[in-house]
């Protein structure tokens, strides 16, 4: 890194939203005195170098907020995830959002508009062949598959879901794949559209997704 705040766009978006998650709250008293007494007392054991090393922390290759208090930081992620509802469209914004969000309300909100998406350019009455209960579409399941960690991904096999459904596990497959297909696509757009934004505002070191291949999707 040559000084600029994140690596790349990746690490801007996943670092700013887990700042979401933090509390804003200063580096604690106890912490500040340890560090101090340290750096009064340079004779000490290797046990305790290293136990000094790991109370200052290492310095990050991918992050440097250095130079910013903890509000100041705090302020430029809320800049990142401010980047993403305006300088995206809604359809980016939520599959941008179903990503990187730490916030369980957020990704719920998100999802719910990628279900409107899907459906929108994808309707249900071009899958209708596939399913045996009309009125039990796979759509939420299939994309809460994709957006959730896998710790939470419970009920959330093709095969689950084809039972709960009453849909057969291929046709779940081939649909799930045309989804990834296409938010794939989608998220490389929204991508491309703000590392442009963030490179040039030097907040990001390098290019990643502004080239014709990624672009392209799988």
């Amino acid at each position: 890194m040559h000084g600029e705040t994140f690596r790349d766009v990746n690490v801007a978006l996943s670092t700013s939203f887990r700042m979401a998650e933090v509390p804003a709250i200063d580096a604690g008293a106890t912490r500040r005195a340890l560090v101090t007494i340290a750096a009064v007392r340079p004779a000490r054991s290797r046990i305790q170098a290293d136990w000094v090393r790991d109370l200052i922390g290492h310095p990050s290759r991918v992050v440097d907020l250095s130079g910013l208090t903890r509000l100041e930081a705090r302020a430029q992620c809320a800049l990142v995830r401010k980047a993403v509802l305006c300088r995206l469209s809604d359809a980016e914004a939520y599959a941008i959002l179903a990503r990187y969000s730490q916030t369980p309300s957020e990704k719920q909100m998100s999802v719910s508009g990628l279900v409107a998406h899907v459906s929108a350019i994808s309707p249900a009455s071009h899958h209708a062949d596939i399913f045996a209960d009309p009125l039990a579409s796979p759509v939420w399941d299939l994309l809460w598959r994709r957006y959730l960690p896998p710790r939470y991904g419970d009920g959330l096999s093709l095969r689950e879901i084809a039972r709960r459904t009453h849909t057969s596990k291929s046709s779940l497959a081939r649909l799930a794949l045309q989804f990834d297909h296409d938010l794939d696509k989608l998220e490389q757009q929204a991508l491309s559209s703000l590392e442009q934004t963030f490179v040039s505002n030097g907040l990001c070191e390098t290019l990643t997704y502004g080239s014709t291949k990624i672009l392209a999707g799988p």
